[in-house]
């Protein structure tokens, strides 16, 4: 089972690596057109982390899916929009359903109030996580926006993002012990 968790400034070269091992599919879907790995290097280099929170599943200390949420509080005060990167070994087992679970209560603990996803109007499965979340959907030009709007925050949502912020640090810690016995027991 994957670990979920916030991907933590110094990690980047992990994200990089993630999106790099995504195949011509899954890049197209993920960023609505071909990309290089030229391209991804400059997208992971120009990541502001002020305005940027990445969370991620890693297994076996590799990350192999990531959710990107990004806002500006300068062009949209109170808005931001996602894009979500599964392997495909990954896909279908729910967790691009829990990063975006995880990703609105980030948001809205952040007092953002609408969330944007845009997609390929072929990517049925992200679709189906808009609806699955209450997103509207609209289409143009071919591509989906799924606009998510988001109540105030609250003790709950506050305590839910503190929980799992804090089993996403517990779990890390486990499955890094687990991962050092297994490699002690095969030596």
């Amino acid at each position: 089972m994957p670990v979920i968790r916030k991907i933590l400034p110094t990690e980047l070269p992990l994200y990089r690596a993630h999106l790099l091992r995504l195949d011509r599919a899954d890049r197209y879907a993920r960023f609505a057109g071909t990309v290089s790995d030229e391209s991804l290097e400059r997208h992971c280099a120009a990541i502001d982390w002020g305005r940027t929170t990445l969370i991620g599943a890693f297994l076996n200390g590799e990350l192999r899916a990531a959710l990107e949420l990004c806002g500006d509080r300068i062009l949209w005060p109170d808005e931001a929009e996602f894009g979500v990167s599964v392997e495909k070994e990954l896909q279908g087992r729910g967790i691009g359903s829990t990063l975006i679970r995880r990703a609105l209560t980030v948001a809205r603990n952040r007092s953002i109030s609408r969330v944007h996803m845009l997609c390929l109007a072929e990517n049925v499965r992200m679709r189906a996580l808009a609806r699955r979340f209450g997103g509207s959907i609209a289409m143009e030009y071919g591509e989906i926006t799924a606009r998510f709007d988001l109540p105030s925050p609250n003790q709950f949502s506050f305590a839910l993002e503190a929980l799992e912020d804090g089993s996403g640090a517990v779990n890390s810690i486990l499955a890094s012990f687990s991962s050092n016995q297994d490699r002690r027991a095969a030596a």
